[in-house]
């Protein structure tokens, strides 16, 4: 892989980071939970990931000729941008309408206890349902067909791993944090920063998703009347 593909390799883990990971790290944090609470709901995600991972690489060399002329087709790339830049609008509107919502009451760290239900097998199961967002993420899918085209073995999975590692960054720090005991430090201190700003912060994100949904649809559009070439599909010519 060149080092322009490497930077969009990389910078695509930065572009789809899933935030949600940490958020749900967080809030188990606030409901009591311990180091062996994260630790389940991260392996149940973690064995999902690398199941489909593994099953993903072989899938998209077998489909790699079936799927040659729609990836050659500006028209298909077109219409699936389009598709995207649709759907990011729609979280643009779901974060504004949550940015106007009055937040609910959290107790504090210190009070809280884990639950009784707050078991180790739910959350490894929770971990697994977890997964599935990642999987319905398409930057994942295209994330092991970039892997893919390194011929190295051990270079392709040091690229996956440490592209799982930026795109679950959030996740990831949640769990350092934890393992070195400063847990209710990183909660606290991101409540303080986040709370009195989360309006801000919601309506921010919202017009961030708002402006790349347009950017991707509009590049979409573009494509399908014209014979440019989109974005997704310069990606992934990418080598």
């Amino acid at each position: 892989m060149t080092f322009a593909g490497l930077l969009a390799f990389l910078g695509l883990a930065v572009v789809t980071m899933d935030v949600l990971g940490g958020v749900i790290a967080m809030g188990m944090l606030l409901r009591g939970a311990t180091m062996r609470h994260l630790l389940a709901f991260t392996a149940g995600y973690t064995a999902v990931v690398i199941a489909a991972t593994l099953l993903l690489h072989p899938l998209l060399t077998l489909l790699g000729r079936w799927l040659r002329p729609v990836l050659e087709s500006n028209d298909a790339i077109g219409t699936v941008e389009a598709v995207v830049g649709l759907a990011l609008i729609g979280f643009s509107v779901h974060q504004f309408r949550a940015a106007v919502r009055s937040p609910r009451p959290h107790g504090r760290l210190e009070e809280k206890a884990a639950p009784a239900r707050l078991a180790t097998v739910p959350l490894v199961l929770g971990g697994v349902a977890f997964a599935g967002t990642a999987l319905a993420d398409p930057g994942f899918t295209i994330a092991v067909g970039m892997a893919s085209q390194e011929q190295h073995l051990t270079l392709r999975i040091a690229m996956l791993v440490v592209w799982n590692l930026v795109y679950q960054l959030p996740l990831a720090a949640v769990l350092v944090a934890a393992a070195v005991g400063r847990h209710e430090q990183l909660v606290t201190r991101v409540l303080e920063i986040v709370g009195p700003r989360r309006r801000m912060l919601q309506t921010a994100l919202a017009a961030v998703l708002a402006l790349a949904g347009l950017a991707v649809l509009a590049d979409g559009a573009v494509a399908l009347l014209s014979g440019h070439v989109p974005w997704l599909r310069q990606l992934i010519m990418l080598r």
